[in-house]
């Protein structure tokens, strides 16, 4: 019924996958050498992303909290531009003093209750990457809050 394969029956041995293997000497560095700059560039920019997200997103707090002190009562454009470079301050940004803290009209020295006021805040790019590239010395990167003036400042006529 079943026969048994001997070794006059059996079919000769191939390598792997029935061919022959062939000298691979080398294939494996020169793979490497192709595809490490690739993972390297791509690692780098998104190092450099993600350092850049978290640039943006500390300024749009700072920006926020800047608002926020300036919302009360009694507290001015000069209370809220402290405040944004206290906080920048706490995250460590480079801002060199050339944090540019602008207000809308009206600001928050003489907005009336519940009147709109927007803060803008503009921080260098240089310096607060991650990843030193010369390509971002001089870009800057700006957001800006709107809150309203909860009451307006006594004394205010």
């Amino acid at each position: 019924m079943f026969k048994r394969c001997t070794s006059e029956t059996r079919p000769p041995r191939r390598g792997r996958l029935g061919m022959r293997r062939r000298p691979r000497r080398g294939v494996a560095s020169v793979e490497f050498a192709v595809c490490i700059p690739v993972l390297l560039v791509l690692t780098l920019g998104t190092i450099d992303l993600c350092s850049m997200l978290f640039l943006r997103e500390s300024i749009t707090l700072a920006a926020y909290e800047g608002a926020r002190r300036g919302v009360g009562r009694g507290y001015t454009n000069s209370d809220a531009t402290s405040r944004v470079i206290e906080f920048l301050d706490q995250r460590n940004i480079q801002h060199n003093g050339s944090a540019s803290v602008t207000f809308s009209s009206p600001g928050f020295d003489n907005a009336d209750t519940l009147e709109n006021v927007t803060i803008t805040v503009t921080v260098p790019c240089a310096g607060n990457l991650l990843v030193a590239s010369s390509m971002f010395d001089d870009m800057t990167m700006t957001t800006s809050v709107t809150m309203r003036k909860e009451y307006q400042n006594l004394g205010k006529k």
